[in-house]
């Protein structure tokens, strides 16, 4: 028998349980070991599945020598271990010295660049490393690709995300927990700054890339960009965010401009551009500003004014092609229809997993440090993986809204 042992680095975290949760159900891996730098949580999520696939252990990612070591005894590492600015490089660089293949979720534009220039010690290696096959970018980079595919030239290409609209829900995974099943046990330790939203505030503080007329240009983050307009939706505020997909997609797709836009609503981006205001004068640091703006979310959400922003909104991913076919002007929007079960987690760790799964089977071998839109041959057969978590009986298409008008 063939054992296929992954390691799932901070597979106790928001985003490592839905992984974790799905890769279990796979029948090319035999064992997976959720490890954490704190321990207790990944022995209470063991034990809460209680699969005799799974197993916990302790490592702390700064320890290179112990990670190694930790690598070297599984198939596959899946890195969920984040903010990805502190850990990505680290964790990589053991990855390849191990020569095991390699998954992560990273969403930062500047770790994104240090990691490919990894590329050739990893083909050295012989391994595949995929990184940012999450939501966005992940999704996204995929739903760029056939979204220009369906083009002769590509003009501008816009990917985007924030609260989107209210997409149907795909079934939860046997294996998930729950996020308050599992805190239970931890209700009376103090809050923790959730590292995607330490992430965002990491991609305020300094200037971030953008791809404008075919090179690559430094703006502001939070920069206020024209309204989204995805059609059958309302123009939707967006604003410029340090996400890797301008940095990415020009390498495969040839476009004039390429951006990557948030929409979280006026009212919640101008919050967000309060504490990265306190952060960049030192009255808060990245952790508590984190901390501080999860409980004034969790305040204003009773609103109903603060609600009714979201009415009519696009899906919560989002791209937008525009450019020319057959001689003529053409736009296409491909957004989210059918999404997996747990929101952020659903969409941002299924592709994670269906990602780890394929290299495991063998269905992706390229060898090197590799963006979505490079590991990816076959983005609709990706996506039909991925509504098998989105509803029953559903393929590639029915999960993506796709239209297409002459612009």
């Amino acid at each position: 028998m063939i054992t296929m042992k992954v390691l799932a680095l901070g597979g106790s975290g928001d985003m490592g349980r839905m992984a974790v949760a799905v890769l279990i159900e796979s029948p090319n891996i035999t064992s997976i070991t959720v490890a954490d730098k704190d321990y207790e949580r990944a022995k209470h999520l063991v034990d809460l599945i209680g699969s005799d696939k799974l197993e916990a252990a302790h490592i702390d990612v700064t320890a290179r020598d112990n990670l190694i070591d930790l690598i070297s005894s599984h198939d596959l590492v899946m890195n969920t271990v984040g903010p990805y600015y502190k850990f990505a490089s680290i964790i990589l660089d053991a990855v390849i010295d191990a020569k095991k293949p390699y998954v992560d979720i990273c969403d930062d534009w500047k770790p994104t660049l240090d990691l490919l220039e990894m590329n050739e010690k990893a083909k050295k290696a012989g391994i595949t490393a995929i990184i940012g096959i999450g939501a966005s970018p992940g999704i996204t980079n995929l739903m760029a690709v056939i979204a220009s595919s369906k083009l002769d030239e590509v003009d501008d290409l816009i990917t985007a995300w924030g609260y989107g609209a209210e997409e149907r829900i795909g079934s939860k995974p046997k294996h998930f927990v729950e996020p308050r099943k599992f805190y239970r046990k931890f209700k009376d330790m103090p809050a923790i700054a959730n590292a995607a939203t330490m992430h965002l505030f990491y991609e305020t503080l300094e200037e971030i890339p953008t791809y404008r007329d075919g090179k690559f240009v430094n703006i502001r983050p939070l920069t206020d960009a024209e309204p989204l307009e995805f059609p059958g939706f309302k123009k939707t505020y967006v604003c410029h965010i340090g996400h890797p997909e301008p940095v990415t997609l020009p390498r495969v797709i040839k476009a004039n401009s390429v951006s990557n836009l948030m929409y979280m609503g006026k009212t919640l981006t101008d919050i967000v551009r309060k504490y990265t205001y306190q952060i960049s004068n030192k009255e808060l640091t990245v952790s508590d500003a984190a901390i501080k703006f999860e409980e004034e979310i969790r305040d204003i959400s009773r609103d109903g004014e603060f609600i009714k922003e979201y009415v009519g909104i696009p899906p919560g991913l989002s791209v937008i092609v525009t450019g020319i076919k057959d001689g003529k002007p053409l736009k296409i929007a491909i957004g989210n229809n059918r999404v997996p079960f747990g929101r952020m987690a659903g969409v941002t760790s299924v592709p994670l997993a269906i990602a780890a799964d394929m290299i495991l089977s063998g269905e992706i071998a390229e060898k090197g440090v590799l963006t979505p839109e490079e590991a990816i041959s076959d983005p609709m057969g990706f996506f039909d993986k991925y509504a098998k978590y989105c509803g029953k009986n559903l393929i590639g298409k029915d999960v993506l809204l796709t239209k297409e008008i002459e612009d």
